[in-house]
C-alpha cells in the first residue's frame, strides 16, 4: 500500500517537472526567436534598397509623369535622365520651378505647343465659373505648393571638382542599358559626404527608387551632382553649399557598407564622374 502511494507521488512529481520544463523551454525559444528577428530587421529594410540599382527610368508610353509628394522638377528630370530646363520649358514652368502633387508633367513635346494649350485651358474656365475655379486653385497652391529653389544658382563654370569622399572606386561608370549611371566609392563608417562643388541643394529625400536617401546639388545651368545611399541627410532643399560642405552621413546598400553612389549629370545626361574629378 505504501509502495503504491510512493510510486504515484513519484509519477506526479515527474509529470509536474516535465510540464515546468516545457514552459521554460517554450519561453526560451520565443525569447531567442524574438531577439533574432530584431537583430535582422535592419537587413530586411536594406534588402529593399539593394534589390534595385540606381538607373535612369524609361519614359512612360503616355509621356507624362504625375507628381508625387516630395518630387521636385529637378528630381523628376534627374530620374528620367532629362535636362530640367527642357522639362520646365515643355510644361511652361518658370523659376523657381514650383510644382504640385498630382500635377501632370509632360516629358515629351515642345514649348510652343504646351504654351498654346496652357493659354486655352486658362481662358476656358474664365467663361464658365471663374470664382469657383480661382478659389480651388488658391487653396491648392496654399496647401501643397513646393518651391524648389528661391536662391541664386551659380552661373559660372565649375572651377574645380572635389571628391565627395576619399576612397576606392568599387563600381565604375557605364552608360549602357540600366547599368550604373555613376560610380560607387568605398568609405569609412560615419564619414561625412561632401559637396563636390559650389551649388544649391535642389533635392533631399528618398523618393527615387534605387537611390535611398539622396541629395542632388545643382552647380549651374549645366551640371548636377547626386549623392546616394546616405544613412542620414544633413542639408535641406534650397540650401546653398560650398565645395567641401557636409551633405550627409555615408550609408550603403545591403551588405555594401559604408558606400557612396556618386553621379554627375551634364545637361541632364549622366557622364563618368572620373572625367571631372581630380586624380586621387
Amino acid at each position: 500500500m505504501l509502495g503504491a502511494c510512493l510510486l504515484r507521488n513519484i509519477i506526479r512529481l515527474f509529470i509536474l517537472l516535465t510540464q515546468r520544463f516545457s514552459v521554460v523551454a517554450i519561453a526560451c525559444f520565443l525569447i531567442v526567436g524574438c531577439a533574432s528577428d530584431s537583430f535582422h530587421y535592419s537587413n530586411v529594410a536594406n534588402s529593399r534598397n539593394s534589390s534595385t540599382a540606381p538607373s535612369t527610368r524609361s519614359i512612360p508610353s503616355s509621356g507624362i509623369h504625375r507628381v508625387q509628394s516630395g518630387d521636385t522638377l529637378f528630381s523628376i528630370a534627374f530620374s528620367y535622365g532629362l535636362d530640367y530646363r527642357n522639362v520646365a520649358s515643355i510644361n511652361g514652368i518658370a523659376a523657381p520651378y514650383i510644382i504640385y502633387p498630382n500635377q501632370k508633367i509632360r516629358l515629351r513635346g515642345s514649348a510652343s505647343r504646351t504654351a498654346s494649350t496652357a493659354s486655352t485651358s486658362k481662358t476656358k474656365p474664365s467663361t464658365s465659373a471663374p470664382k469657383t475655379v480661382t478659389k480651388k486653385t488658391t487653396e491648392k497652391v496654399n496647401s501643397s505648393s513646393r518651391p524648389v529653389s528661391t536662391v541664386n544658382i551659380p552661373e559660372q563654370k565649375v572651377s574645380s571638382w572635389h571628391w565627395p569622399i576619399v576612397g576606392a572606386v568599387t563600381k565604375s561608370f557605364s552608360n549602357a542599358g540600366v547599368s550604373s549611371k555613376g560610380i560607387d566609392i568605398k568609405g569609412k563608417n560615419s564619414e561625412h559626404v561632401k559637396a563636390a562643388a559650389d551649388g544649391v541643394v535642389v533635392y533631399a529625400g528618398n523618393g527615387l527608387i534605387g537611390y535611398g536617401n539622396l541629395v542632388i546639388v545643382k552647380h549651374n545651368d549645366v551640371y548636377l551632382s547626386a549623392y546616394a545611399y546616405n544613412d542620414r541627410i544633413l542639408v535641406k532643399e534650397k540650401q546653398s553649399v560650398r565645395a567641401g560642405d557636409s551633405l550627409a552621413i555615408i550609408g550603403g546598400k545591403g551588405s555594401e557598407r559604408p558606400l557612396l553612389h556618386f553621379e554627375v549629370r551634364r545637361d541632364g545626361q549622366p557622364i563618368d564622374p572620373l572625367k571631372v574629378l581630380p586624380k586621387q
